[in-house]
């Protein structure tokens, strides 16, 4: 385990990430955790078994945010599910580059923190600290921010006002803003794509991300 003690205004936390399964199932779980299952206490204690179990698969990486032994705080990087677009696009960069590592294409799968703790910069911190780890170097991630994820009634955000501060909360971890065609995304206005490069992908590569990130035939220069 790979950990740091970090200060904030309500007292210190540790970050940990590269974390055995019993080292969760030993936490608890904070306050509002759990967003996808609607905040109720039980569901709470289901995502801290999800992410005990992701702690084990090879390709997935998570790092939590602790403090009085409780997880108030995690990010879980997954990757893409099988027969998704995402998948697609991962198996048609390696056939093009077949010198980078399976995956090249992992997806930010969630990012929560717990409702007493938001507002002091831990989710900036947890990203960065995430991505500290070298493993990422060789990696594209990205994140499909989905409106109907996000936790407007307790912040009072418009679904605007929520992305634009989820672009900064990204772009502050190396996330870059990305066009494409995709329909899950595409269903509301205030969904996007992000998506993060590590400096071992080449420059070729990452042009070839873009460009299947449309199906549409791309014209212009910047496609020629």
């Amino acid at each position: 385990m790979i950990d740091r003690k970090v200060k904030t205004p309500k007292g210190e936390v540790i970050l940990a990430r590269d974390i055995t399964e019993d080292f969760i199932r030993n936490l608890g779980m904070g306050e509002g955790l759990g967003v996808f299952f609607h905040y109720r206490y039980r569901d709470a204690h289901k995502t801290r078994n999800i992410l005990s179990s992701a702690s084990a698969l090879g390709d997935t990486k998570l790092a939590c945010v602790v403090s009085a032994n409780c997880i108030v705080g995690y990010v879980l990087i997954v990757s893409p599910e099988a027969d998704s677009r995402w998948s697609e696009i991962n198996a048609a960069l390696l056939a093009a580059f077949p010198a980078l590592a399976d995956p090249v294409l992992l997806e930010l799968g969630s990012v929560e923190m717990s409702t007493p703790w938001r507002g002091v910069g831990l989710s900036r911190e947890l990203l960065r600290f995430v991505f500290e780890d070298p493993f990422f170097e060789e990696k594209i991630v990205i994140s499909r921010e989905l409106s109907w994820t996000w936790d407007l009634r307790s912040t009072g955000l418009t679904p605007l006002a929520y992305r634009s501060k989820l672009l900064r909360l990204f772009e502050s971890a190396g996330f870059r803003y990305c066009d494409t065609d995709d329909d899950e995304i595409g269903y509301a206005g205030e969904n996007m794509l992000t998506a993060r490069f590590g400096e071992k992908i080449p420059p070729e590569a990452v042009l070839r991300f873009h460009r299947l990130l449309s199906k549409r035939e791309q014209r212009g220069w910047v496609w020629g």
